[in-house]
């Protein structure tokens, strides 16, 4: 008796779910079924991110934020009989990546990470690079990941105006090879109120 009252709710359970998925259908005029869309009001990373310094006042002060980030690169060697060195840019990049710097979680080795928020795939933001401090407030130790896992560091000085510039230099035969690295704050500036709470 009990294996048939269960088996009726089982088959009416089966039957009301079929209905409800057959209500979501719409037909095409090819005869094709599709669900039916639902309108969102939707967010990318960069706001959602907005609104997560948004909420932590001392973000506009801190290193926390987004950025645009610059890179010059040059190399510098001294001709055969010349008295001076002479210096050639081999590469300029200006505003070629949107990163947003993060605090670490607590007790991690690193005390902020990047993340790239323009990277080539779609919903993927990977940890390109990490922050840790120095002495003081206005300088950094930053860590630069590559694609193929190679690490470059850098030490970044931070200004008052929402610049932060580091370089990187190595010998490469008898020529110097300088990366300079420049992060522009977009959000949150300095000199702006984060107004919503």
């Amino acid at each position: 008796m009990c294996t048939r009252i269960c088996m009726k709710f089982i088959l009416i359970g089966v039957f009301a779910s079929f209905v409800s998925f057959s209500f979501a259908q719409v037909k095409t005029p090819h005869g094709k079924s599709r669900t039916k869309k639902v309108i969102y009001e939707e967010i990318d990373l960069e706001e959602m991110i907005k609104r997560y310094f948004g909420k932590n006042s001392g973000a506009a002060s801190s290193l926390e934020g987004i950025y645009s980030v610059s890179a010059v690169i040059t190399k510098t060697n001294r001709p055969f009989l010349a008295s001076q060195d002479r210096t050639k840019v081999i590469d300029r990049k200006d505003n070629y990546a949107r990163v947003a710097i993060l605090k670490d979680w607590p007790g991690s080795k690193r005390d902020f990470i990047e993340v790239s928020m323009s990277y080539h795939v779609s919903n993927k933001y990977p940890v390109v690079g990490d922050f840790a401090y120095l002495t003081d407030d206005r300088g950094y130790t930053y860590r630069h990941i590559e694609p193929d896992g190679t690490k470059i560091t850098f030490t970044m000085l931070y200004n008052l105006s929402d610049l932060m510039e580091g370089s990187y230099t190595f010998m490469h035969k008898r020529k110097i090879i300088s990366y300079k690295l420049s992060y522009l704050k977009i959000y949150p500036k300095a000199n702006e109120e984060i107004v919503r709470n």
